[in-house]
């Protein structure tokens, strides 16, 4: 038997993972229409689907990271979080990395923990909003490995971590250095990985990515105060403060990486994007508010697709990075964790 290691704690960061070679593409893709938590689709075919899908998407991921010039770095980056926190946290915690859909999986990580003797564990979806695609099936996962590892300690649970000062001030902080100085005409676009509109309708994220922008908006000045998701319930919401102030950036909130023919949260970047270049819009600032790591969804999508069409409209594209290992962000992290722990 593992000896146990008293009062410690384990820190669990999950994260979503990604291909790190053309080889992995097929298996990945396979593992994410085998979750349910995340396509919605009968169990019995569930099986047959993720082969043929697996099977028919992969030459196009490749081709993707081939134009990103890179694959994942989504766990380099996560373990980078990792160690950051533990040290933000001090000796008595240990913070692992499991992946949701590549390896290490989750479940290898909760094997670790286990083996290490430790009694508590705190799990950390390392996603700003609460969806249930997303936090909800990767805290099912850990869960269901503690279950079948005979597990029996206490697990404390951090289902998101958007309305931390901490982590909104980093947001802003990031923001700020990107959009200081910018010529008259520039615009912030927020965006973030849109859902189904009826998966949405029963999810927190909608409202959460929201209120993340006006806060953010808020913090870093800038003249946001409506945003209006069609299809959503009690889908308006307002700043609570002025963020119109003379001069101020305007700034909007738009969704990406729809797949398939369902509706999905509107505005989309491309619906924005032609707007904006019809309005004349020279220069544009994107935040992808809702990711904290750099992914195929920052790398490729914003960054090649995106930002080629808004060249196309003869509109300049900047980004700003994801928050990474921001120490204001990985103080965030720490006070949550700690609370957790207890």
């Amino acid at each position: 038997m593992p000896e146990t290691r008293g009062d410690d704690v384990a820190v669990l960061l999950m994260n979503y993972g990604g291909p790190e070679g053309p080889e992995d593409c097929e298996p990945y893709l396979r593992n994410i229409f085998l979750d349910p938590d995340l396509i919605p689709i009968p169990g019995f075919i569930r099986p047959a689907v993720a082969r043929f899908a697996g099977r028919r998407r992969a030459p196009q991921l490749q081709r993707n990271y081939e134009a990103m010039g890179r694959y994942t770095p989504t766990l380099q980056e996560t373990t980078d979080q990792g160690r950051a926190l533990e040290a933000a946290l001090g000796p008595k915690y240990r913070c692992y990395v499991g992946m949701r859909y590549w390896k290490p999986f989750i479940r290898e990580a909760c094997d670790a923990i286990k083996s290490e003797g430790f009694r508590r564990i705190v799990l950390l979806p390392m996603y700003p909003h609460e969806s249930r695609t997303t936090t909800g099936s990767s805290i099912a996962e850990a869960r269901r490995s503690l279950r079948t590892l005979k597990w029996s300690g206490e697990v404390a649970e951090i289902r998101s971590f958007w309305s931390s000062p901490g982590f909104l001030d980093a947001m802003a902080d990031g923001l700020s250095r990107v959009v200081r100085g910018a010529p008259a005409g520039t615009r912030v676009l927020f965006t973030a990985h849109g859902l189904p509109v009826s998966v949405a309708r029963k999810d927190p994220y909608p409202a959460q990515v929201a209120r993340t922008v006006l806060a953010v908006c808020g913090k870093a000045g800038l003249a946001c105060g409506e945003i209006v998701i069609p299809g959503i319930d009690s889908g308006v919401f307002r700043a609570e403060g002025r963020t119109d102030g003379n001069g101020a950036l305007p700034a909007t909130l738009a969704w990406q990486s729809k797949v398939g023919p369902m509706r999905w949260l509107e505005p989309s970047v491309e619906t924005v994007l032609k707007a904006w270049k019809d309005e004349g819009v020279k220069r544009i600032v994107v935040v992808p508010v809702a990711f904290v790591n750099e992914h195929s969804e920052t790398l490729y999508e914003l960054d090649v697709l995106y930002a080629g069409m808004a060249r196309e409209k003869g509109m300049e594209f900047v980004r700003v990075p994801t928050l990474q290992v921001h120490p204001l962000f990985i103080e965030a992290l720490a006070e949550l964790v700690r609370e957790a722990a207890g």
